[in-house]
């Protein structure tokens, strides 16, 4: 979980500059942010499936479950243009719902590549002596969340309510799991891109997990977990000499616009053909950021 807080925020700042959207993406946004968030949150959403999974996402340990594997790195671009083309023959789920959910999938895909240079760069000069690089990677995520989450409202949050509504994914207060059309758009995406899904039960799951998760992170617990990293400072791994996440996260939604202007046209012509992905494809490549980081700088 250690950089769902910044791509929630991110999501949030997206639907603060609607205007450079198309309006259909727009409206969405408008309407249904608690979709968008859960489209952004996505991939992260594995670790919150069940106690020691949770614990993980807790600890900060860097621990990847298999779901959140296969949408970060196996194939998350056709995973999500599958999602966009069952939305657009409106299937499943409402049209806005729907749009909004793809606006924060993407745009998670587009800031996680944005920030994975820096990423690269933290991890020669940050990594502790005999820390893992999963383990490093978690905790530099999680302590440059909580520096983006106070430039953009003044406060981390964190250890406050507050904080839970950030975490909300869903407009139903009483959180059961995911709703029967949106589970069916990530089972068919799922099936579609790995060949593998999980079921209702897990899904359910990850959602439950993630709402405790937002109670606790809105506690006195929050509060502690988030001074487990005041003792690094901003310039060391937000915004400093050849760091800055802020300017790394705008590019990402930079990106994210330019992928979502192409989505619209896309949708709006109900065009899916290998012609009209290969030029998606060019503009996003398939790949984890890791991959997609090596290939830009080789």
């Amino acid at each position: 979980m250690s950089a769902l807080l910044t791509h929630l925020t991110a999501v949030e700042r997206l639907a603060a500059h609607v205007n450079a959207l198309p309006p259909e993406f727009a409206r969405a946004l408008g309407e249904d942010l608690e979709y968008a968030r859960f489209g952004a949150a996505l991939p992260e959403l594995p670790r919150f499936g069940g106690w020691t999974m949770g614990l993980d996402a807790w600890l900060a340990r860097g621990h990847r479950p298999h779901f959140s594997e296969l949408m970060t790195a196996r194939a998350p671009v056709h995973f999500g243009l599958k999602a966009a083309e069952l939305v657009a023959n409106g299937a499943l789920v409402g049209v806005e719902a729907g749009l909004a959910y793809l606006a924060g999938y993407f745009s998670q895909v587009c800031v996680s590549r944005s920030l994975e240079p820096l990423m690269q760069q933290l991890l020669t000069t940050q990594r502790n002596q005999g820390e893992s690089e999963a383990a490093a990677r978690a905790r530099i995520e999680w302590t440059q969340s909580l520096f983006f989450m106070q430039d953009l409202h003044g406060s981390p949050l964190v250890g406050t309510p507050a904080v839970r509504g950030k975490l909300q994914i869903r407009k139903a207060s009483n959180v059961k799991g995911v709703g029967r059309g949106f589970y069916e758009l990530i089972r068919v995406s799922s099936n579609d891109a790995f060949g593998d899904a999980p079921t209702k039960i897990e899904v359910d799951a990850w959602v439950r997990g993630l709402y405790l998760f937002s109670l606790a992170l809105g506690s006195p617990l929050g509060r502690l977990k988030a001074l487990s990293g005041s003792h690094l400072s901003t310039k060391e791994l937000y915004r400093g000499e050849g760091v800055d996440v802020f300017a790394a996260v705008d590019r990402g939604l930079e990106h994210a616009r330019e992928l979502l202007t192409l989505l619209g046209s896309m949708i709006r012509r109900n065009s899916w053909s290998p012609r009209a992905r290969g030029k998606f494809l060019e503009v996003c490549p398939e790949g984890s950021p890791e991959q997609v980081c090596r290939a830009m700088t080789a």
